[in-house]
């Protein structure tokens, strides 16, 4: 688990969250954290069962939430989705632009096809723009607000090897996100990159158990030790966003990232630890 959050006081209290994409995964925690943090929060997705449904279980925790339809590939949407939240509770603190397409599987470049090219893009590229116009648009007309856009593996074009299409599209959510900060700083509005670094989310588990075979014999050998290194529940990345928020940092800072030295040289050790004890249950085992 992450770093505790204090659920009771600080400044999200009040605050209107709208998380996209937030009914699954990394989503569903950070807008369940922002509801217990005291945020009044919009749960949306492309799917209505999804967003009625844990709406009502953040409702049932005496938390303030309501459910709205957020398909990030339609403009018109997004921009009905902000509406929705300002008329609903007064105003648009935060929006924070979860949602995003992940290669289904990992293959080089031309053997994933235009298809699966066209739906990155269609959501990661164009389903950010839409969020991000769409908000910026009402919290410009209200005098302030915050805007998160996630980014991920490939934002600081280092290759991506086997997931070209979702790496280029986090180099351009960074690219992007800098520029939308530079030429809106002056309007109260603060947007922001987030990496949260690596998951081990249901998708990431699958990955490792599926996605990697007769890619590279290297790459399937060394996963495994890649994702016990760097690899947090995705509790982690949320707290540590909802402290960001609640702190204000992002007025003075444009990027906020998860990894960094001191992660990897922890989980190196960590890393250790685990070979260590396996070892030691494979000698017993033996033996036995």
């Amino acid at each position: 688990m992450g770093k505790s959050v204090d659920r009771t006081s600080g400044s999200l209290v009040g605050k209107v969250a709208v998380v996209t994409g937030c009914t699954r995964g990394f989503g569903r925690v950070l807008v369940t954290d922002l509801a217990r943090a005291g945020a009044r929060v919009v749960v949306s997705s492309p799917w209505r069962d999804e967003n009625d449904a844990l709406a009502a279980e953040l409702t049932a925790q005496s938390w303030e939430a309501v459910s709205a339809l957020g398909d990030v590939t339609s403009r018109d949407q997004l921009s009905a989705l902000a509406r929705k939240a300002v008329d609903t509770f007064g105003q648009l603190d935060i929006w924070v632009n979860n949602a995003a397409y992940e290669t289904p599987g990992m293959n080089r470049a031309l053997d994933f096809g235009d298809e699966i090219f066209d739906a990155v893009e269609e959501v990661n590229v164009r389903g950010t723009y839409n969020g991000t116009t769409a908000a910026l648009r009402v919290m410009i007309e209200q005098g302030g607000g915050t805007i998160i856009n996630i980014t991920g593996r490939g934002d600081d074009l280092r290759p991506t090897l086997y997931t070209v299409p979702y790496g280029a599209s986090k180099a351009w959510i960074r690219s992007f996100t800098r520029s939308m900060r530079a030429e809106y700083k002056n309007t109260g509005v603060n947007i922001v990159c987030f990496n949260p670094g690596v998951m081990t989310t249901e998708r990431m588990d699958r990955a490792e158990a599926e996605q990697l075979a007769g890619i590279d014999p290297r790459t399937e050998k060394i996963y495994p030790t890649i994702m016990r290194v760097l690899g947090d529940p995705p509790e982690v990345a949320s707290g540590r966003l909802v402290e960001f928020l609640a702190a204000g940092s992002a007025a003075k800072n444009g990027e906020f990232r998860l990894i960094n030295l001191r992660k990897v040289f922890k989980g190196i050790g960590g890393e250790a630890v685990y070979q260590v004890r396996n070892r030691t249950s494979r000698s017993s085992t033996s033996a036995g």
